[in-house]
């Protein structure tokens, strides 16, 4: 009769806790790449100037619209005339005979101070998911993308470590 070996309680463990930090690591890179690939953008709120409805640190995720049929109460995302980062706000009024929107953050009691012209415009926002670009944000990073790839080394490392512990009859 032969007898059957059995993985020693540590290499359970450790095979478990490699898997479950692969699976994690895996589970972060596809929130970032899988609405790509369906045609969405996403960017980090980092302000409160939609609050209630968008809170800080939320993701809100965009999809490319044309910027005449954008209708009051909208949200968009767009490039401010200062520069090149993305701004979330609501439609207020869109003037489609001068090409622009008006625009208001729901925490703010005035409108935009200058309009956004339609080629700042990057999309309409179908959704967001609060507290999820805290948790994303590092992954921006040359470091965090170095950190991501070290986390799913760790978890094979760990796979591997525990088909190498000795095992013990059963």
């Amino acid at each position: 009769m032969v007898k059957k070996q059995a993985a020693s309680p540590a290499a359970h463990i450790l095979n478990i806790l490699g898997i479950m930090i692969m699976v994690l690591a895996v589970a972060l890179c596809l929130v970032l790449a899988v609405p790509k690939f369906m045609g969405y953008s996403g960017y980090t709120v980092l302000t409160g100037s939609m609050e209630p409805t968008i809170p800080v640190g939320s993701v809100v995720y965009a999809k490319e619209a044309d910027p005449a049929s954008l209708v009051p109460g909208d949200i968009i995302v767009f490039y401010s005339g200062s520069g090149d980062i993305p701004v979330t706000h609501r439609i207020v009024k869109n003037d489609t005979s001068a090409r622009e929107v008006t625009t208001r953050g729901d925490a703010n009691d005035l409108v935009d101070v200058s309009p956004v012209p339609y080629s700042n415009i990057i999309g309409v926002v179908t959704r967001h998911v609060p507290g999820l670009g805290r948790l994303l944000a590092p992954l921006g990073t040359l470091l965090g993308k170095i950190g991501m790839i070290a986390l799913i080394f760790a978890g094979a490392l760990m796979c591997d470590l525990a088909r190498r512990l000795p095992t013990r009859d059963s």
